[in-house]
């Protein structure tokens, strides 16, 4: 398997400093709770509506997210973030 090409990748927002507070206690729970890792959510906190999207749309309690736009969108963030999704 070919590494992917050296790119930038995205900084994620850690836990605390997004603006908004919520996003800062998803980030906590990814921490804390069942996710133990921030690292993805952290990346798609950069749009803070995307991150309330995706939590609910994960937690069951909404489809905000089309199935394909959330799978697209756990691939690119792994691309991004090197996480082996």
């Amino acid at each position: 398997m070919t590494e992917p090409p050296d790119l930038d990748r995205i900084d994620p927002v850690a836990p605390g400093e997004a603006a908004e507070q919520d996003i800062n206690d998803i980030l906590q729970s990814t921490v804390d709770g069942w996710w133990e890792d921030s690292r993805m959510m952290g990346v798609i906190a950069h749009i803070p509506e995307a991150l309330r999207g995706w939590m609910l749309s994960i937690m069951g309690s909404a489809s905000v997210v089309s199935p394909v736009t959330m799978e697209l969108m756990a691939l690119r963030g792994a691309f991004k973030t090197g996480c082996e999704y």
